[in-house]
């Protein structure tokens, strides 16, 4: 058999193994792995993934110049990587699921309330924050959005009631029960569902020495969920917000208010139905 014949019995081979669902098999797997790429880049799970790579490369040329001790080790290396990796990275796989998870088909079918609703809501709250700032009494809330915080509020005190300016102040009075800890409120449902909860603390060793535990408590949040958490400073009744893992000090109450419009703002007329998909949620989720 010569040459020619061999090439055009190769060509063949992969013709017939080329089909439909292999190309969009490859596109999936392509896709996959892109995001993949794009969700450890900047984290200690993008060398780790390096490693993985290239230890994909020696266990086939490891088997192929017969070195068995050394693709055995290969081979036994990968088994126990994967463990190893969800158990190291479980924040990098948790983000990069709440990312899936706030994918623009799920937010568009999840229907939220309308501009109406949620400006009376925000209102409620940016003016019960302006007193407490004027009265420098400390305060942490929790805007859920998308991520859901049922663990956050199985630490406090869950009250499932209507979202009230007085109820607010009335929290975060001193020598209150419940006024050391953070209220958890759920604007899409126009629920406080607790109060008195427990936020995880900031790992960032960058932050001033100054900022105490409530703006330290309320970075942490943003660094483990999507949420917005207004702090008002016991000491200077400084006004701030912490989003995605940032700390903005200082803030004016009017700007506040536009924040927090523009984050829970999904379509450009501000007229969404709240649908039915988005009340059981809600249930599911743990409110009413």
């Amino acid at each position: 058999m010569n040459e020619g014949t061999k090439m055009e019995e190769f060509l063949l081979y992969i013709q017939s193994r080329i089909t439909v669902a292999s190309i969009i098999e490859i596109v999936i797997i392509s896709f996959i792995v892109y995001r993949l790429l794009m969700w450890i880049r900047g984290t200690q799970a993008e060398q780790v993934f390096k490693g993985l790579i290239v230890l994909l490369f020696l266990s086939p040329i490891s088997a192929w110049l017969g070195f068995t001790t050394l693709n055995l080790i290969i081979t036994s290396a990968f088994t126990w990587a994967f463990i190893f990796i969800v158990v190291v990275f479980q924040p990098e796989f948790r983000s990069a699921l709440e990312q899936l998870g706030n994918n623009r088909i799920f937010k568009e079918i999840m229907k939220k309330p309308s501009m109406d609703f949620l400006e009376d809501d925000v209102d409620k709250i940016i003016k019960a924050v302006s007193k407490l700032s004027c009265e420098r009494t400390g305060a942490l809330i929790v805007l859920e959005k998308d991520t859901g915080l049922n663990n956050i509020v199985q630490t406090g005190t869950e009250l499932d009631s209507d979202i009230s300016s007085e109820l607010l102040e009335n929290i975060f009075t001193p020598n209150r029960p419940l006024h050391d800890g953070a209220v958890i409120i759920k604007l899409w449902s126009r629920q406080i569902r607790a109060a008195g909860c427990l936020l995880p603390l900031s790992d960032n060793r960058d932050l001033s020495s100054e900022l105490g535990t409530r703006h330290r408590a309320g970075l942490g949040m943003t660094e483990k969920s999507d949420a917005l958490v207004i702090i008002v400073s016991e000491e200077t009744g400084q006004i701030s917000y912490a989003s995605k893992g940032t700390l903005f000090q200082d803030i004016i109450i009017e700007v506040l208010k536009q924040i927090i419009l523009e984050s829970y703002t999904v379509s450009e007329d501000g007229n969404i139905d709240n649908g039915w998909i988005n009340k059981l949620w809600g249930r599911i989720d743990g409110s009413k």
